[in-house]
């Protein structure tokens, strides 16, 4: 990538100047942690969980709310790197960090021997805690460390236990809920996990979006224009990663080509497809059967809804999920989802008899039924007037030369305003293509 893009993240953001958004989150965070109550922050990969720990981090940051390395100790713990680690290991890690902090603050502290027990950092803390200093202990990618085998319950209480002696607060950060991420249900009853509030980490907002786009501009030569703000939204969503993405192209685009029209959008489209493929497959691949089908059509189980909600990837917009992006929309169509027929705007599920297009269940009758599944499963290809009557209507031979067209133009009607999806190949049959602009 190059150096001068400023859209090059596609990682953590470490740098403060690079950080955007999130006012309303820290706001609500800081304020529950200062008063000692532990929090866990959960949202899927890439929506910006570790960034906002770092950020977290920063003292300045914490000054505005009054709550500087003065007041308190920030200590971070990556626990990618205690998938499999004993509890030594673990506790190591933390009075390592808790050190380091407390250097780093300014603030004097007792060195011990054996740094690999809990007995150790009870008194580091019991140390930090009679000069009056808070701690905040941040665990980034916590399933790890929650489904770690080698830790017990007794490992969690003792965790749990900090928190009663010395008022020190606990920040996670998960892509799934604390219930969800546990590796034994005898790990879940450790009283540890009854002390959070769960905290979702969501989408943008649409002026966030705009925002991040153009922040990320304001020290360069080059501009979006309006129409092309409005198209990169539109295709990638509120989403920070993907507009990281989205942006990165479309730098490269015009700095090429200085100014995009409209027209041009579409090869812009296809690299930002390419990059997010990957990502999309991840999350995708991550999601149950029922998950899946329910993204598909868009409708189904209210907890299932939500859960994918939680995901970013569904909004609820006036009591109606729809995709959270463009590119998300398009992915999906092009997936294989057991008992589905995906084409178009289109997704049918023959065996419950239903159809759905671009969210709204349709009502067939049973032939009009047939007619589409048949084009569905031909789609972008001429069917023959035989095969369709074969569809409907069986081997009977019925001398009616416009009960097919009879039948076309209800169908046509029933799915309106995607009617023009059906084409009329004169002589021949019918397709299921896109309507010509």
């Amino acid at each position: 990538m190059s150096s001068d893009n400023p859209f090059f993240h596609r990682g953590a953001i470490r740098q403060a100047e690079f950080f955007y958004g999130r006012a309303a989150e820290i706001n609500q965070i800081l304020g529950l942690l200062r008063n000692g109550q532990s929090v866990s922050l959960i949202g899927p990969r890439r929506i910006g969980k570790s960034s906002l720990l770092i950020h977290l981090l920063r003292p300045e940051v914490r000054e505005t709310y009054q709550w500087g390395a003065a007041q308190a100790l920030f200590v971070h713990l990556d626990c990618q790197e205690f998938g499999e680690s004993p509890a030594d290991e673990v506790y190591e890690a933390l009075y390592d960090a808790l050190v380091d902090a407390a250097e780093a603050a300014g603030t004097a502290v007792p060195l011990a021997d054996a740094t690999g027990s809990y007995r150790a950092i009870d008194r580091l803390l019991h140390h930090i805690s009679r000069q009056g200093t808070a701690v905040v202990v941040l665990l980034d990618e916590f399933e790890l460390l929650a489904a770690n085998s080698h830790l017990t319950p007794y490992f969690f209480a003792r965790l749990r236990g900090l928190t009663t002696k010395y008022g020190l607060a606990y920040l996670t950060a998960s892509q799934r809920p604390l219930f969800n991420i546990t590796a034994e249900e005898e790990i879940l009853s450790s009283p540890f996990f009854n002390i959070f509030v769960t905290l979702p980490l969501g989408l943008f907002t649409a002026t966030e979006a705009q925002g991040l786009l153009g922040q990320r501009l304001q020290d360069s030569t080059y501009t979006f224009s309006p129409e092309l703000l409005d198209h990169l939204i539109f295709m990638v969503g509120p989403h920070p990663f993907f507009l990281h993405i989205a942006g990165y192209h479309a730098y490269q685009a015009v700095t090429v080509m200085e100014t995009l029209t409209p027209a041009e959008f579409a090869v812009l489209d296809n690299a930002i497809e390419v990059e997010a493929a990957s990502h999309l497959s991840y999350l995708w691949q991550n999601l149950t059967g029922e998950e899946q089908y329910t993204l598909a059509i868009t409708n189904g189980p209210v907890d299932t809804l939500r859960l994918l909600e939680q995901q970013c990837l569904l909004q609820n917009i006036n009591g109606s999920y729809t995709y959270t992006s463009e590119i998300l929309h398009r992915f999906v169509r092009r997936q294989t989802v057991g008992g589905l027929i995906q084409a178009g705007p289109f997704v049918i599920d023959q065996q419950r008899h239903q159809v759905w297009a671009e969210n709204q269940e349709m009502a067939l009758t049973t032939s009009q039924f047939a007619i589409l599944v048949c084009l569905c499963q031909n789609a972008g290809q001429v069917v023959h007037g035989e095969e369709l009557e074969t569809a409907v209507w069986g081997e009977v031979l019925v001398d009616d030369p416009d009960r097919l067209k009879t039948l076309i133009k209800r169908l046509r009607r029933a799915i309106v305003p995607y009617d023009n999806w059906i084409v009329s190949e004169r002589g021949v049959g019918y397709a299921l293509r896109p309507p010509e602009a």
